[in-house]
């Protein structure tokens, strides 16, 4: 993951320090907007008279720059009423939240996850699963960025404890790896709770760590954190003059193996669905069974959206498959202010009761890239209607999915999510996220970033990514690579789940169906690029 500073209007990734001196003596990484040790190395300089800042007037100085926002969010998280029934433009938490609590982690590597604050610019940074998500649920301003570096979650040989603390007077935490200074801090400021150790860290280069570099901002008592050499080696071709260079921190984690797959391999793989639109000739003619054979047995689900198909050939071609996992698309209605009733499916089961008892509704997924359309409808308001426990098994459905465009993830775009309070609840609510993007459309540029922001900004939350694979009624041979391009680019990343799922939407039909492999070798059609997926995940799995 790229994590280019973020410079302009200011907004550089910056975490508020104390300390001048090098990091292994004042700790950081975890919360990047947060104080970073009272007392130690050089002074830090007071921004105004040029002289050396006393121990309060930093603390202060921190906290006027970055606590108030993040700390309004926190409140507001503890005092928001634990359910999904609030009033347009609010976000419910999903439980409540404890300060000071720092989660206990298996033995292993932990994600180091970083927000962007638009609203001050600073940013946080977190391993625990529990406060992200709470963050995430309850601080519209808290943009995620993905996870930032990692760190190991228990004691081992070589390894140091980073402390945390939290200050009760500013509402900032902080965090040391040296024990004289954790001692200190209990000893002398009781404003500062101790949390316990947040992480494990090394002072010295190691296999498999690489460093995390610290930026000391001129004037400003503020330090700037970075684990990217990319990051680092940016800032100080351009921003010399007020950023000091202070060197090496400690060691962090290498973030290439720090959840697999390790590069282009491991056992996280998407899950692949075959759609129900385009696929209509595969539903009717049994003379065509054959060259999927691998296809109809292996795939995960069926992907529900019943355009163009009627309810003969849907009904034909989920018969033909061996899974029985289905994820249903709809649109999101416009022009009325209540969910309307979803009768497509229910009327498939009810025409043909064989399919009653073997479907598994594994979710509903409401699609629409026009922010404008939620108009105060929550995801709440769906799940009361489509997962009511109350209802047949098999007329209710396991979760509640969003479905989106790339562009809604792009800060430029008028459609951007989080300028509309009620997309950006609809989204951070649902159970999982699907995106459609073009093949090949979504490997770089502001395109592929707005891509990948969708999927850490999914995969915070704990929830399934799905990638609505399209073709864009593209005819000519290609599709194949193209597919492959864009797989590989989000697994080169280390950003596909088990749990994500691949939909192959070949619109209209239009693109060659079969066979799905010549010689053991996915062909460029529809087919063959699901036998190529299944392939990917056959041979990660453990």
């Amino acid at each position: 993951m790229s994590l280019a500073p973020r410079v302009g209007r200011g907004r550089l990734v910056v975490a508020l320090g104390l300390c001048a001196g090098l990091l292994v003596a004042c700790g950081g990484g975890q919360s990047g907007g947060d104080a970073q040790g009272p007392g130690a190395g050089a002074p830090a300089v007071a921004r105004d008279s040029g002289q050396p800042m006393t121990e309060a007037q930093a603390l202060q100085a921190g906290a006027a720059l970055n606590a108030k926002s993040l700390q309004d969010a926190l409140a507001r998280a503890r005092t928001l009423p634990a359910t999904s029934a609030v009033a347009p433009g609010e976000v419910a938490p999903i439980g409540a939240y404890t300060l000071g609590e720092v989660s206990r982690k298996a033995v292993g590597r932990v994600a180091v996850f970083r927000f962007y604050n638009t609203g001050t610019g600073a940013h946080f940074y977190t391993t625990d699963v529990g406060e992200r998500e709470q963050v995430y649920r309850t601080a519209p301003s808290m943009s995620p960025e993905g996870e930032a570096f990692y760190a190991a979650s228990a004691p081992s040989t070589g390894l140091s404890p980073v402390h945390r603390f939290f200050n009760t007077q500013t509402g900032v935490h902080f965090y040391t790896v040296s024990e004289e200074e954790r001692d200190s801090v209990v000893a002398n400021l009781p404003q500062f709770n101790y949390e316990g150790v947040a992480y494990h860290a090394s002072l010295v280069p190691a296999a498999g760590f690489k460093p995390l570099y610290r930026f000391f901002l001129i004037g400003q008592g503020v330090h700037f954190y970075t684990a990217s050499e990319e990051e680092s080696q940016s800032v100080k071709a351009n921003m010399s003059a007020t950023h000091q260079y202070e060197g090496v921190g400690y060691y962090v984690m290498d973030a290439a193996c720090a959840s697999p797959p390790c590069g282009s391999t491991g056992p996280n793989r998407p899950r692949v669905f075959i759609p129900l639109h385009g696929n209509n000739q595969l539903a009717d003619e049994a003379s065509l069974d054959a060259d999927w054979t691998y296809v109809r047995q292996n795939a995960h689900g069926i992907w529900g959206n019943n355009a163009n198909i009627s309810d003969a050939q849907s009904a034909s071609l989920i018969r033909k498959m061996a899974t029985r996992n289905l994820i249903t698309e709809f649109p999101v209605p416009s022009g009325t202010s209540a969910w309307l009733p979803l009768s497509a499916f229910n009327n498939l089961q009810e025409l043909y009761p064989d399919l009653d008892q073997s479907l598994n509704p594994e979710a509903i997924a409401f699609y629409t890239s026009d922010t404008s359309r939620w108009n105060g409808r929550t995801v709440a308001q769906a799940e009361a209607i489509y997962t009511d426990p109350a209802a047949s098994a098999t007329r209710r459905y396991g979760a509640v999915y969003t479905g989106w465009q790339p562009q809604n993830f792009d800060p430029t775009n008028a459609k951007y999510i989080y300028n509309n309070p009620n997309a950006l609840m609809a989204f951070r609510s649902s159970k999982g996220t699907f995106i459609e993007c073009p093949l090949g459309g979504c490997t770089s540029g502001k395109l592929g970033e707005a891509f990948r922001r969708a999927i850490r900004e999914t995969h915070v939350r704990g929830r399934p990514f799905i990638w609505f694979a399209s073709n864009a009624n593209r005819t000519t041979p290609g599709w194949l690579a193209s597919f492959q391009a864009t797989y590989n680019a989000v697994a080169n990343e280390g950003l596909w789940r088990p749990e994500d799922v691949i939909v192959i939407m070949n619109y209209g039909g239009v693109y060659p169906m079969l066979p799905e492999a010549v010689g053991g070798v996915a062909a460029d059609t529809s087919t063959g690029l699901a036998y190529w997926a299944l392939q990917q995940r056959a041979a990660a799995t453990p």
